[in-house]
């Protein structure tokens, strides 16, 4: 499981017209003009919000520049390919970065993870754009997300506070990944992650595709850490014994989380039900009727199909695709 990431870099330059300088650098690459809102929405890893503004202008802070561009590479690739082409290096007259950026996930109600690392790092609570106006190259942003943060989150905009910290953003990212866990941990309710057992029953005995299938799915919304995998009976009556694959998910998320995913993908694209997936909570079983807990009656498959395209919505594009391929050969083969 991925619990912290880096995210976009922010870069000031100085330069003689910034609209010719804009031209010239999307000669060469991809190049987006936006405003500031729209560019940290699409901001991801390994990419650069660039605030131009006239030579002239003394002040590094976004709202006073002139132009904000939005590109899909890292600040060294931007820099190397300025400071290679004539055109561009003659317009530049000054380079500032801004602060760094991380990405950290946390649990639901995950306030006190916040507090901790506020406190251990003397943080601040700050908007993203305060946070790149009062920071600088030897500070960095924090941003706090309860997404997965491995594929689902492409953007910032699904964040949910952030916070500043005085220490440059390599020294962070190093010392909230040896930390992570620790924090995750003490934001938990009975500070306690769950051991899970996942029973998998398949009547057409299809079982590695099912495996497949379902790892795809708890890979790519990092749902936590297999711990083992075996065969085992379930005795679900008297005299009589049903083989199952089973599974051992060490995770963050609620029983109830996991339940849902579950109860989700039983069933294929068409409504056809594939497998059974029981949940065990120690020695307790959880029933899918737990997930909405509302006391109304609901129809099985409407609400499993309600949950997946829920889930299907938030993976990302190339887990879906090899989802599906499994799918398929689940059904041409069952």
């Amino acid at each position: 499981m991925n619990f912290v990431r880096s995210g976009p870099r922010y870069l000031f330059l100085k330069v003689e017209s910034p609209e010719l300088f804009s031209d010239t650098l999307s000669q060469k690459t991809e190049v987006r003009k936006l405003d500031f809102q729209t560019a940290i929405e699409l901001a991801a890893e390994e990419s650069v919000i660039l605030f131009l503004s006239d030579y002239q202008n003394k002040s590094f802070r976004v709202g006073d520049s002139d132009l904000i561009l939005y590109l899909t590479l890292n600040s060294t690739a931007l820099l190397t390919m300025i400071l290679n082409e004539e055109k561009l290096a003659q317009l530049v007259k000054k380079v500032t970065a801004g602060p760094g950026q991380l990405v950290m996930r946390i649990p639901e109600s995950g306030e006190e993870v916040i507090k901790e690392i506020i406190a251990n790092y003397q943080a601040e609570e700050i908007s993203i754009l305060a946070g790149i106006d009062r920071g600088n190259a030897d500070s960095t942003i924090i941003s706090f997300t309860e997404q997965p943060i491995k594929s689902r989150l492409k953007s910032l905009n699904k964040v949910r506070d952030n916070i500043l910290i005085n220490k440059e953003a390599t020294l962070v990212f190093e010392e909230l990944r040896r930390d992570a866990v620790r924090y995750i941990t003490r934001g938990l309710t009975d500070h306690q992650w769950s051991e899970l057992k996942i029973n998998i029953y398949d009547s057409d005995e299809l079982y590695e595709l099912e495996y497949r299938r379902l790892m795809t799915i708890l890979s790519d919304l990092e749902a936590g850490i297999i711990l083992g995998e075996s065969w085992t009976k379930d005795h679900a009556f008297a005299l009589f014994s049903i083989t199952a694959y089973q599974i051992r998910l060490f995770t963050f998320l609620s029983p109830i989380e996991i339940k849902k995913i579950l109860f989700a993908f039983e069933y294929s694209s068409q409504g056809e039900r594939l497998v059974d997936y029981d949940l065990f909570n120690k020695s307790t079983k959880i029933n899918w009727s737990e997930i909405l807990n509302d006391g109304q009656r609901h129809d099985r498959k409407e609400l499993a199909f309600k949950f997946r395209e829920e889930i299907m919505q938030e993976l990302s594009e190339e887990a879906k695709k090899e989802y599906l391929e499994i799918e398929a050969e689940i059904l041409e083969k069952s």
